[in-house]
């Protein structure tokens, strides 16, 4: 086969319609590769010529087939008004939502309808010159020029805030959509802008739609419409669409690839050569490197078999892009980005899989044997294995209540929580006991299901405005109790500096709750500082940290030197979690590490029953 150019490649393996001369790849050079042209981000991002000379330096350096200008999908909730803070070694994080409050919306609505779109707020004219020096540099004639724009639904999410938005979805269904629609026009708007500065593809990026956060039938319902509608626009004015998608998002592949949309692209859990079997034969595929465990913390040899795994499973007869997963940290070792681009390189088409050798022992991300898998931490727990007993076994009159108060949790059940937290009162149980043995056991099963996929983000609300009907009876009881037991202790939580994804703090506020906690949420993009300042203001008992990049690890290993310095480090429970954490990164900065949102629970029950004993 003869020798393709970047861009002939990409655009073999994007339409389908040949097979490229080796595996294309697509490094995500945007904030990273604004780093290797020795400037900060923060200095130019309204810098269009400068962040385009940067990242000219960066493929110059590592190689690579695709381009991207800009480095976020934040362009056009920007637009609509959203305050970020731009960081110097990541990318900005969204500080103040435009329109957090329905009023707040119909206010933005009105002076957009009346003054419609304006190309000049935000970004977006910088974004447009780094486009254009690229072209004049010649980029174009030999590489694929893309660029990430955040999508309708996710921009709407961003617009009022995700609890916001959430709640909209399960309640008012006629508002969220015309949030969406609102953020329809502006994301249409932004990519018309992209594509007469000379953009060869936009990648819309929509995390908000992982099954993770959205049961399907409400991505079908509020999503997928909206995204078929833009995708429709893009081939309209002569361009090109490409989908994200973030983690988990098997029950949607045939949605994904009815979309409109030429390519997908995300992790693609459980596994792209799932996906590739499933939708390979309708749609592109692009990833799915994992972007902490391999690229951060493994070595090139470990992401060489990678991406050779995923050349054998998923890019086999072509349609394929090799990528990370998400986009790349900062931190990411020169000789890991190396390697998976010249492994790429060293692929040729028709792939000869024998010569890659014996894979047998590597697993792509979203297999239980990847590095990268998270535990689920209630695995050994018997009381959530042993799920809810629907066969009739004789219970005690205590036990009756435990096992309805889980069973209404679980089943969204406003009345029958009523019912048996008063049942439980009648029969003399504490406040206590029917939190922990019966309302809180229902919120952690369900958190066991959320973690297995088998519940979504919009259930876990559902339940906890559930268990919110009994905590009414039961929180004057608890308040007039004087006893030890009465009293709620503080946990602070917060998405560290440089993050903005808080779906999974939130769901740790959530879990805290339900079990009795009383939690500061000091939300998203929070400093050191903040942290420990907002624990002793409230007499807080742990402190929780959230992190989802690895560059931000660096802020709550900060928290925890500042307690040092501050002599507070035996004061507080330390805690951590997200995408970029695990447990040897908690214990080498001195934090306890909690997997998932039951694990915070038990981190903090854990902490006080030690406590108690010592005491």
């Amino acid at each position: 086969m003869s020798k393709m150019t970047s861009r002939e490649r990409v655009f073999a393996a994007v339409t389908m319609k040949e097979l490229p001369d080796q595996v294309p790849v697509n490094p995500l050079l945007m904030t990273r590769g604004i780093r290797e042209g020795g400037v900060r981000v923060d200095e130019v991002l309204f810098d269009g010529e400068a962040m385009a000379k940067a990242k000219i330096k960066a493929h110059q350096k590592f190689g690579g087939d695709v381009v991207i200008a800009g480095t976020d999908l934040f362009t056009p909730v920007e637009n609509l008004g959203a305050v970020l803070e731009y960081l110097p070694y990541a990318q900005p994080s969204l500080v103040e939502h435009p329109a957090p409050t329905k009023e707040a919306f119909y206010r933005l609505k009105d002076n957009y309808l009346k003054n419609g779109f304006n190309p000049e707020k935000g970004r977006l004219r910088a974004i447009q010159e780094e486009i254009r020096t690229f072209i004049r540099e010649g980029w174009k004639d030999t590489h694929v020029l893309a660029t990430p724009v955040g999508g309708p639904i996710t921009t709407a999410s961003l617009v009022t805030g995700t609890d916001n938005f959430l709640t909209y979805l399960v309640e008012d269904s006629d508002f969220a959509k015309e949030v969406i629609e609102l953020c329809l026009d502006v994301v249409k708007n932004v990519c018309q802008m992209m594509f007469e500065a000379g953009i060869d593809a936009v990648n819309i990026l929509e995390p908000f739609c992982s099954c993770d956060i959205l049961p399907p039938e409400m991505y079908r319902e509020f999503a997928l419409p909206y995204q078929q509608r833009l995708f429709a626009y893009i081939k309209e004015i002569g361009g090109i669409g490409l989908l994200h998608i973030c983690t988990f998002t098997q029950p949607i592949w045939s949605d994904i690839a009815n979309s409109g949309a030429v390519n997908f692209n995300g992790d693609m859990y459980p596994g792209a050569d799932h996906a590739k079997r499933a939708i390979g034969d309708k749609i592109s595929l692009m990833g799915t490197v994992c972007p902490y465990s391999t690229l951060v913390h493994g070595t090139p040899e470990d992401v060489a078999r990678e991406v050779k795994k995923l050349a054998v499973e998923v890019g086999y007869n072509g349609g394929f892009v090799c990528m990370p997963g998400c986009d790349i940290d900062w931190t990411i070792p020169e000789e890991n980005l190396r390697a998976m681009i010249e492994t790429c390189a060293s692929i040729k088409y028709p792939i000869d899989i024998e010569a890659l050798g014996d894979l047998s022992d590597v697993y792509l991300p979203g297999h239980p044997k990847h590095p990268g898998r998270r535990k689920i931490s209630t695995d050994n727990d018997q009381m959530v294995r042993m799920g809810i007993q629907k066969t009739p076994v004789k219970k005690t009159p205590e036990e009756e209540v435990y096992f309805n108060l889980v069973d209404a949790i679980m089943e969204y059940d406003d009345d029958k929580v009523v019912e048996w937290t008063k049942k439980g009162l009648e029969l003399g149980l504490t406040p206590q006991q029917i939190i922990f043995n019966g309302l809180s056991l229902g919120m952690k099963k369900l958190g066991d299901l959320y973690e297995r996929n088998e519940r979504f983000v919009t259930d876990l609300l559902k339940a906890a405005k559930t268990m919110e009907k009994a905590m009414a009876i039961l929180a004057p009881l608890l308040e007039a109790s004087s006893s030890g037991d009465g009293k709620k202790e503080t946990v602070v939580m917060g998405l560290v500096r440089g993050n903005t994804q808080d779906i999974g703090k939130n769901l740790v506020v959530l879990m805290l709750k339900a079990n009795g906690y009383n939690v500061i949420d000091l939300g998203k993009n929070v400093k050191p500082e903040e942290f420990i300042e907002a624990a002793e203001a409230n007499n807080a008992v742990a402190i929780g940290m959230s992190v989802m990049t690895n560059s931000s690890v660096t802020y709550a290993e900060k928290t925890v030197e500042l307690l040092k310095e501050k002599g507070l480090a035996d004061k507080y429970l330390v805690m951590t979690g997200g995408a970029a954490m695990n447990e040897q990164i908690a214990a080498q900065i001195g934090a306890k590490y909690g997997s998932d949102a039951n694990a915070a629970v038990s981190l903090v029950k854990e902490y006080l029953a030690a406590r108690e004993r010592s005491s």
